[in-house]
């Protein structure tokens, strides 16, 4: 029979059993999808924020202190805002306790006092509509709708703000300059900087910062423009950022980010490698006899395994494929979850790179684990079609074995370049290694110690059942090992996740 046609028979023998082993590549399509929507969304994140960077920082300088600026570097600040094509907005932060006369409430807010040249990019989007224009005018103020929950406030009302009372026109949509995550500590008031005065919060003891936002003509270079004025801010100790930094500084932290969720990607898809391995073994062990037949039809024992594996394939690329899929839809979903969390307005966009690596890693993690066990079909004589039997010990192979032996270091070898792909440098990817190493021989050594404890501890007086359900952890054939390593690998990764999240809160 050509090769083909022995595919086709081993594929229709082997349809419910396929049913089985493909509920274990389902775990290969998680971790698939953990990686392509971690992947793809950090990189919708980078992308919008090299388009909103200056929206971010405010401008595309920024100069900050906790004092007022010092003679030389306020004639700075007004020289800049005198140059042809440059303007600049300044911008007072403190903290003050708001209170509403007609509910009583109260609540620390972090008060921003902003000249008439804010914003210099973006816009501040407010609800109801076009209500900046009204701080500017009158004594009014707009704020985080977070500030109206917790003051038991709405849109009209009079909120007193050390010595002066302001109208709340409205609340605050959308703001330039300031990440939103930071109107979780204290909800934000923003309101013009002539009128901060007259609330007499900036005394003796106030805690004020002073900033200066600058924005350059289209073309300038806001790196150069920085390092020509670096050393009058640096004498005066002013802080200064440019638009460069502000990038970077949200570029790493957004890399670290993914490089942490990525991780648990990894092990997931670890997670579900192991799942693939232990599937694979009941599902060679009960195709002893249509490895046999096939023996008997003429395939060779390399031909065999090129069919089982090429069906492990196939189903891996489809769990992969899927794993894809759900990790795009995961993707588009996130920006509606957290956006709210985000200072910036991320448009998700298909990203064939995160999509095809992530692919890509399934559907070798799901060979690479499948293969080891596959291997055992080699031994499987055509004489066993006569014997009708199951007997799994013809599929134990020697560990010694080189060509088991060339596998493992493979597999191995393709983990740790995985690893160090993921964590981007060598060291990294070494120790993240020998913690999941670490972790995997822990848990063989408890389930070896499992089944010499079941081995020693059974007694002939116990109930049949009893005896029976101990007996299956060290008899030959068992999955006493294959099944202790998933569930203490699971407990190891939601273990760790929930450690990080305790200790990041």
């Amino acid at each position: 029979m050509t090769f083909a046609a022995l595919t086709r028979f081993a594929w229709r023998e082997s349809r419910t059993a396929r049913r089985r082993l493909a509920l274990y590549m389902s775990a290969i399509s998680l971790g698939v999808a953990a990686l392509v929507a971690i992947d793809s969304f950090a990189e919708n994140i980078t992308r919008s924020l090299r388009d909103q960077s200056r929206t971010l920082l405010g401008g595309d300088l920024a100069f900050s202190s906790n004092t007022v600026f010092p003679k030389p570097v306020a004639a700075l600040v007004d020289s800049l805002d005198a140059a042809r094509g440059v303007r600049v907005a300044r911008v007072t932060t403190l903290g003050s306790m708001a209170l509403v006369p007609r509910t009583g409430k109260t609540r620390l807010a972090q008060l921003r006092a902003v000249t008439d040249a804010y914003p210099l990019y973006g816009a501040i989007e407010t609800e109801p509509a076009n209500q900046w224009t009204r701080v500017a005018n009158e004594a009014a103020i707009v704020v985080d709708p977070a500030l109206l929950v917790a003051l038991e406030a709405q849109v009209g009302d009079t909120v007193t703000l050390g010595f002066s009372k302001f109208v709340i026109a409205g609340s605050i949509k959308q703001a330039a300059g300031d990440p939103g995550i930071a109107s979780l500590v204290g909800p934000r008031i923003l309101l013009d900087a002539s009128r901060l005065e007259a609330t007499g919060l900036t005394g003796f003891g106030a805690r004020v910062q002073h900033e200066a936002l600058v924005r350059l003509p289209p073309r300038a270079d806001p790196k150069a423009a920085l390092a020509s004025i670096k050393p009058t801010l640096e004498k005066a100790r002013i802080r200064a950022r440019s638009v460069i930094d502000t990038e970077r500084d949200f570029t790493d932290a957004i890399g670290r980010l993914a490089d942490f969720l990525g991780i648990v990607g990894l092990i997931a898809l670890l997670l579900g490698g192991i799942g693939v391995a232990s599937g694979i073994h009941a599902f060679v062990a009960s195709k002893i006899d249509t490895v046999a037949i096939l023996r008997c039809l003429g395939a060779s024992s390399r031909q065999v395994l090129a069919i089982y594996l090429l069906q492990a394939g196939v189903m891996g690329l489809a769990g992969s494929a899927a794993g894809a899929l759900l990790g795009v839809a995961v993707q588009f979903l996130l920006p509606r979850v957290v956006g709210g969390l985000l200072p910036l307005d991320v448009q998700p966009t298909l990203e064939p790179v995160a999509i095809l690596t992530g692919m890509l890693t399934g559907v070798w993690v799901a060979l690479g684990f499948a293969l080891r066990p596959l291997l055992a079909v080699r031994t499987i004589p055509p004489l066993q079609a006569l014997r009708r039997s199951s007997d799994a010990s013809i599929l134990a192979g020697r560990w010694r074995e080189p060509v088991r032996l060339a596998l493992d270091v493979v597999l191995l070898g393709s983990i740790v370049g995985i690893a160090i792909a993921r964590m981007g440098a060598l060291k990294d990817g070494l120790m993240l290694t020998a913690g999941i190493a670490g972790v995997i021989g822990v848990l063989l050594l408890a389930a070896t110690g499992l089944s010499l404890l079941a081995r020693r501890s059974l007694r002939a007086a116990w109930p049949f059942p009893i005896r029976q359900g101990i007996a299956n952890l060290y008899r030959p054939a068992n999955q006493t090992r294959a099944v202790t390593l998933s569930l203490g690998f699971g407990a190891f990764l939601l273990s760790t996740v929930y450690l990080v999240q305790a200790q990041l809160l």
